[in-house]
């Protein structure tokens, strides 16, 4: 097992960072360039591409760059990419009228418009590479599911990969409205209001990995909020939940009284208006979200009566070839952190093979 006592020296940044990335909600309204609107010729593209890289693969697990050519789209998810990494943490692709294709043709599209930006890890222990995001009726107290398969509002938080890629099927009847917070934009108004608090972040808290335990490792794990490495910020966003459900382990180590004033005002600053961007999503949206930097949240939804229109989006989990370094604290998170690898994601327990369902699961199996 690991050893939850040995600690690595933690740095925290001498004050706050500011930069690009340290947006706020105004900021990201006074220039909607992270918006990438598709046109009537991209999508056309990406329907050739799709139809394709039918000819080449038949299963869309074996689907590479090259197997996708998107020689005018090209141009603009480079843009994407970069606005991705360095300016805003985040972009967004919308127009694609995903009610016009069966799914494996959306699953083409998605699966090829990521390999662009880096590669594919799994997600979860079941070995998905494609997840779906939707209320099956898993049970919000059920401490080996997450939470994304239930109706219920998230916290912001972040995601075992570079890159959470979201693309949008159905919207709910009321709520699961979207939202974006700049991570490095939080960390400095923390410091600015409770510099102490702010550097409790930057000693680990306790998480609880909700039933998704790597060999070798406890059912809990420990890591910072806020990681500080040779000048540059890597943040680590726990949901609330899994902070208050890691208290059932006895053995855990418990997070100081500090630490717990310091959860609570990270999370509170998060949801303010000033820094908290809500995005509605819009079917045919996809949402690309690079989690060292930007923290993403829902708020809870209401379903439509009509199964066949319940709110839904798949997800996807990048790994960026070219990605930043990263802090030795997240390799109790991740699956390799080294530049170069392909990192991140789930560890998949009895080399179970890697998948990628067409329709969400049934609670049993999730």
């Amino acid at each position: 097992m690991n050893n939850p006592n040995v600690a690595l020296a933690l740095e925290s940044a001498p004050g706050p960072i500011g930069g690009r990335l340290a947006w706020k909600s105004a900021d990201l309204a006074a220039d909607p360039s992270w918006i990438h609107r598709l046109t009537g010729q991209e999508v056309a593209e990406l329907e050739a591409a799709a139809a394709h890289s039918k000819t080449v693969v038949d299963n869309v697990l074996d689907l590479r760059k090259e197997h996708f050519p998107l020689p005018t789209l090209a141009t603009k998810i480079k843009a994407l990419r970069t606005d991705i990494m360095d300016r805003f943490g985040f972009g967004y692709l919308r127009g694609l009228p995903v009610h016009k294709y069966d799914r494996d043709t959306v699953m083409r599209i998605y699966w090829g418009l990521a390999s662009h930006i880096g590669d594919v890890v799994p997600q979860n222990r079941n070995g998905h590479m494609i997840g779906h995001v939707i209320d099956i009726g898993t049970k919000v107290d059920d401490y080996n599911k997450r939470l994304t398969q239930t109706s219920a509002g998230l916290s912001f938080h972040s995601d075992s990969c570079d890159v959470v890629g979201l693309v949008c099927l159905h919207t709910a009847m009321t709520g699961g409205e979207s939202a974006l917070v700049s991570g490095i934009a939080v960390h400095d108004e923390m410091m600015r209001r409770a510099p102490d608090l702010c550097r409790a972040l930057y000693q680990p808290v306790t998480v609880d990995r909700r039933g998704e335990v790597p060999e070798g490792k406890f059912p809990w794990m420990r890591i910072p909020v806020f990681m500080w490495q040779d000048g540059q910020f890597t943040g680590y966003a726990p949901l609330q939940e899994y902070l208050n459900s890691a208290r059932r382990f006895d053995e855990a180590p418990k997070m100081t009284d500090q630490q717990w004033q310091a959860v609570e005002l990270f999370f509170s600053i998060c949801s303010e208006p000033e820094f908290a961007v809500k995005i509605p999503f819009e079917p045919g949206d996809f949402q690309f979200v690079h989690n060292h930097v930007v923290f993403h949240s829902r708020t809870s939804f209401e379903d439509w009566p009509d199964v066949a229109k319940k709110r839904h989006l798949m997800r996807i989990w990048i790994s960026l070839p070219d990605g930043r370094e990263l802090h030795p604290a997240i390799a109790e998170r991740w699956v390799h952190i080294e530049r170069g690898t392909v990192r991140g994601g789930v560890n998949i327990p009895n080399r179970k093979a890697l998948t990628i369902p067409l329709e969400p699961l049934t609670p049993a199996f999730a």
